[in-house]
């Protein structure tokens, strides 16, 4: 798993990569054409809010989740002007390098006028996209130190990319914090200043799968977020394939009125003994085609056997799943 960088540069959504504890985010764009294509980071953090003057429900520009919509296409139909001619014709170039405290795996998001980066020191930033400028900062707690496992090091806090709802203005992010015990929290913060607004812990077991229990420090959450109906959804793998960890997918309900729940958990490895299957996308986000509908893509595990698609089983390692929502209580299946 690569972050992005000690000094990573932009160049319209393509990152390079490294790893190192603190970083510097830079951004390119191609000025001679009007664009402000935006997308890089590296690690670094520190908690405080500054100076709070950009980020607003922003135009239909904004970069609000991962590959620009909830169909993960990358295509950004606002960037007519970003042809292959005017990335060579000398235009396109960095245009600002910002240091963050922390590694930096998701992608940054774009809202209005502020770019917003997230670190695996449980820091999130509020930067102007124009000069890189530091708007604010929020640290969300304490990151998890990792030992057993060299894939993502040194600390776990913020590893996917967040989502933005532009009818709020909340950006929300899931960070792996410690507070009494380590656990999963999905944290909803103001985009123009970086307060929290919202904040919930994941924890339980799955509704298909009552034998289970969802262990936070087994559970690598790598894919992007999907917001979805005014549930912001996550999916779960492992670190190194250690440990009896599985599946799952965990909802937060930040908005929905048809809901009483407040979270929802599913696995694709219920009611088997041999676990695994874990959901992780190469950081990817949860697709979704349409309302209350979403497709995840599962990895090692034992496949099922051949059957209708329409009846699956309830051991769905290495297969492409597609998870339906129960507007009343949340529950997908």
């Amino acid at each position: 798993m690569k972050s992005l960088g000690d000094r990573v540069s932009a160049r319209a959504r393509a990152a390079l990569s490294a790893r190192k504890s603190f970083s510097v985010l830079a951004v390119t764009a191609v000025s001679a054409a009007g664009l402000t294509a935006v997308a890089a980071s590296g690690p670094a953090g520190a908690a405080t809010a500054a100076h709070s003057t950009l980020a607003r429900a922003g135009p239909s520009n904004d970069e609000a989740t991962i590959s620009q919509d909830d169909l993960r296409t990358g295509w950004d139909p606002n960037e007519p002007a970003l042809t292959p001619a005017a990335v060579k014709g000398g235009s396109f170039g960095q245009i600002f390098s910002t240091a963050v405290n922390g590694s930096v795996y998701g992608q940054p998001l774009v809202v209005g006028k502020t770019l917003i980066a997230t670190t695996e020191n449980n820091w999130v930033y509020g930067l102007d996209a124009t000069t890189g400028a530091v708007l604010w900062k929020t640290a969300l707690g304490t990151p998890y130190h990792i030992t057993t496992c060299p894939d993502l090091v040194p600390n776990i806090g913020v590893t996917s990319t967040p989502a933005y709802d532009r009818s709020s203005g909340i950006v929300y992010v899931l960070a792996l914090v410690h507070e009494t015990s380590w656990q999963w929290h999905l944290f909803g913060l103001n985009a123009s200043t970086g307060a929290i607004s919202y904040k919930r812990r994941l924890v339980g077991h799955p509704a298909n799968d009552k034998n289970l229990t969802f262990r936070p420090l087994l559970q690598n959450q790598r894919p992007g977020l999907l917001l979805m109906n005014g549930w912001v959804y996550a999916a779960f793998a492992s670190y190194c394939d250690h440990g009896s960890y599985a599946g799952y997918v965990g909802g937060f309900n930040v908005g929905s009125a048809t809901s009483t729940a407040k979270t929802t958990l599913w696995t694709d490895e219920a009611d088997v003994s041999n676990e695994k299957g874990g959901i992780w996308q190469s950081g990817g986000g949860i697709m979704s085609d349409g309302s209350g509908r979403m497709f995840v893509t599962s990895g090692n595990g034992i496949s099922p056997a051949p059957g209708p698609g329409n009846k699956p089983p309830g051991e769905l390692a290495e297969s492409v799943i597609r998870l339906t929502v129960n507007n009343t209580t949340g529950a997908l299946r």
